[in-house]
């Protein structure tokens, strides 16, 4: 491999892994942004349940920048087909980073290492694909 070729297949490669890391970074957002606020509801349903006052609902999200809205019957359906929408989306977003990040290690795995700065950039493209493939839970 001459140095031309290198050089362009390292720069593909940090490409790709930059845009895998930034699909990633946003799917990571949204999914804490989806389970704070999972957690906080389901903390205060079980409240209201328990103090037999769900008028606590309509306060969830009190002193926060957005007012919240208990929706009706019909208007909760809709809401939870939107949610169901985001969630496989972002489930899909997930699905793709992981495959964008298994083919930068596997190409990375194929790159020579004829001398030193080839194997740390080898090695610097490995450990970001791999700390990208964590499972954070």
């Amino acid at each position: 491999m001459n140095g031309t070729n290198w050089q362009q297949e390292r720069a593909e490669l940090l490409k790709r892994l930059q845009e895998a890391a930034r699909v990633a970074g946003e799917s990571q957002a949204e999914a804490a942004v989806y389970r704070e606020l999972l957690e906080d509801w389901y903390e205060v349903a079980q409240m209201a349940e328990t103090q037999r006052d769900f008028s606590i609902l309509h306060r969830i999200n009190q002193g926060r920048a957005v007012p919240f809205y208990l929706p009706g019957i019909e208007e909760g359906k809709s809401w939870g087909k939107y949610f169901l929408h985001a969630y496989a989306r972002d489930a899909n977003w997930l699905a793709h980073a992981k495959k964008a990040l298994e083919r930068i290690k596997s190409d990375a795995d194929n790159l020579p290492e004829d001398n030193e700065e080839l194997a740390k950039l080898k090695e610097s493209i490995i450990q970001a694909a791999d700390d990208g493939l964590i499972i954070h839970v």
